[in-house]
């Protein structure tokens, strides 16, 4: 039977009361951001809706209603820029800049240089691109009833996939508790996080640290997790810490690192180092 390596406890930090509120802050972003890939095409957006003498433009995050009797020309319509929406496929909302120079309100399907409709509305124009912009021009007129939609339908591109798919990783941290370990095992003291292991040997120098950890330039930082490359007086350090001030460390150096470590007993850890 193979014993198990014996682990060294650590020092643990309280999680803040604060904490949740700032990871249900970060992850916002993480589900808003695959939902906008998402929706136009499960809601077969942009949408022309006319009603009661008026056309209402939908996209997932704004309208634009059309009061009836507003001018409206049928022409090419060249975008040049996109100040803010989307120009995913099918799917071209926002506002753009023109070729002519001007800007617009688009609710288009993203196809350049065809026939659209471009109403008069203020502050800027709105251009339409329905699939059939005659028919949706008679109920507008008539005061009927009816919804349009662009020829093209909004689809979500490979690239839409990859994106969402980066996004996973961020959110698992985020919601996920990522633990450190440290076992000794034989000569050396193995450091494991959610990412790496670090061996080090009994042979390294190693003391004991009164600094807190400074400034993350690199890696993680949250409540009983902080792990990457951190500043701290003298240097740079690596940490695999679950206490950003724990009153006392122990510093390991190692083929020209410094590694930062917070067991609950820093002075047995540094003389196992010394021993």
């Amino acid at each position: 039977m193979t014993l198990a390596a014996p682990e060294v406890p650590l020092r643990r930090e309280a999680t803040p009361g604060w904490w949740p509120w700032v990871r249900l802050v970060l992850a916002l972003p993480l589900l808003v951001l695959p939902l906008l890939f998402l929706l136009p095409p499960l809601m077969r957006l942009p949408v022309y809706e006319v009603t009661a003498g008026k056309i209402t433009a939908r996209s997932v995050a704004a309208r634009t209603v059309i009061p009836a009797g507003t001018p409206v020309t049928e022409q090419a319509v060249q975008l040049s820029g996109k100040i803010v929406g989307s120009t995913t496929s099918g799917y071209t909302v926002g506002r753009f800049a023109t070729a002519q120079g001007g800007t617009v309100q688009v609710y288009a399907d993203g196809t350049q240089g065809t026939r659209a409709l471009v109403f008069a509305t203020q502050p800027e124009a709105t251009v339409l691109t329905p699939a059939d912009p005659q028919a949706l021009l008679r109920t507008w007129r008539a005061g009927e009833t009816a919804e349009f939609r662009p020829a093209r339908a909004a689809a979500s591109g490979p690239v839409d996939f990859l994106l969402s798919l980066m996004l996973v990783p961020l959110a698992a941290l985020l919601f996920s508790r990522p633990q450190i370990r440290y076992t000794r095992e034989g000569d050396e003291l193995v450091v494991r996080t959610a990412r790496s292991v670090t061996r080090l040997p009994r042979t390294a120098q190693a003391h004991l640290t009164r600094d807190s950890l400074g400034f993350r330039l690199f890696g993680t930082a949250m409540p009983d997790y902080y792990t990457g490359t951190f500043t701290m007086s003298g240097g740079n350090v690596q940490a695999a810490a679950t206490h950003s001030r724990p009153g006392e460390a122990v510093l390991v150096t190692h083929a020209g690192k410094r590694y930062y470590l917070t067991p609950e007993d820093p002075q047995a850890l540094a003389e196992w180092f010394r021993g």
